[in-house]
């Protein structure tokens, strides 16, 4: 995510800033706010002697008397030195990284268009700024001058840290590119098969490949829930002979691409089978039956599994039947 930096406005911020150096008196300040998107920021500045002004940010929202003690920005004549990204009381509820940091107020004073030729943005792992033409993740101190070159060198571990944004950035896209690929193929195959009745191309764990749901929906309508199923590596967790049927409760790990990389979800089904017309069911049963939103899995045994399904509350009831 980048920011709007204002354009219009900045030239009057400029010269206030440029007379506080010139005619200001030391222990004078001046006020300045933030551009769109970062009007609840306010910065102090304060002339600490003939040559320097120190920043200080505030958070019209959020007022904290720490944020009165550390500057967060020096300037010179020469240049701007960010101290920090983020107000001083932010550690105190949040985790702030040296490298890459989401850098809140150095985006708010960036926004305000004091300083030329500058660029920001969130690239998948980190904040990139881009001075002048050189990008870099964001690092502390830094030095700017006042036409946005950055003087600062950039360390090592900032440049290696740049290059795995720009690194995984690529991988994601590539990995996008491939799941709308695969959607593409199947549908395209699903479409063929429709008009022609010839489904043998379409395998059943195409299902996996589409992203597309009505899709998905129509391919599972013809193939089969338990076809797809048994085509799907599972795990037997339990059996069970209950009231003179059989039961397995089933484990898989079905692939999920969920943006940025494909990774494998837990599903937990109970199998069933009539034994009076041998015919097979499969249901889908939550992987906690005391939370069914939770990660922690916890149903393993076939009468946990019957239980939820009949809403019994301790243990499975077989049911009676009436006469």
């Amino acid at each position: 995510m980048g920011i709007y930096i204002d354009k219009h406005n900045y030239q009057g911020k400029v010269d206030r800033l440029c007379g506080l150096f010139k005619t200001g008196k030391r222990g004078e300040s001046i006020t300045l706010y933030a551009g769109y998107g970062y009007k609840h920021l306010v910065f102090h500045c304060v002339k600490m002697g003939l040559k320097t002004i120190n920043v200080y940010g505030f958070d019209r929202g959020w007022y904290n008397r720490i944020d009165h003690k550390f500057p967060i920005i020096k300037i010179t004549e020469d240049y701007f030195q960010f101290l920090k990204g983020n107000f001083s009381h932010y550690s105190n509820f949040r985790v702030n990284k040296d490298i890459g940091d989401w850098s809140y107020t150095f985006r708010g004073f960036l926004s305000m268009g004091i300083i030329p030729n500058m660029e920001l943005r969130y690239l998948r792992s980190g904040t990139l700024v881009k001075c002048n033409g050189t990008e870099t993740a964001t690092f502390y101190p830094m030095k700017i001058d006042w036409e946005g070159n950055l003087l600062s060198r950039i360390p090592k571990k900032v440049r290696l840290f740049t290059e795995n944004c720009h690194t995984e950035n690529r991988r994601i896209i590539n990995a996008s590119a491939r799941s709308n690929y695969g959607n593409t193929r199947v549908v395209r195959l699903i479409n063929k098969a429709q008009a022609t009745d010839d489904w043998s191309k379409i395998k059943p764990l195409d299902v996996f490949s589409l992203t597309n749901v009505a899709k998905r929906t129509e391919l599972i309508e013809h193939f089969g829930m338990e076809v797809i199923l048994d085509n799907v590596d599972h795990e037997v967790i339990d059996k069970a002979i209950i009231d003179g049927r059989k039961y397995e409760l089933l484990r898989f790990q079905f692939p999920r691409f969920n943006g940025i990389s494909t990774t494998t979800i837990p599903a937990t089904y109970l199998k069933m089978i009539n034994p009076s017309t041998d015919e097979t069911c499969v249901e889908g049963v939550p992987n906690n039956v005391n939370s069914n939103w939770s990660d922690i899995i916890t149903t393993d045994t076939v009468e946990q599994a019957l239980a939820w399904r009949d809403g019994d509350e301790n243990s499975y009831i077989v049911p009676v039947a009436l006469t």
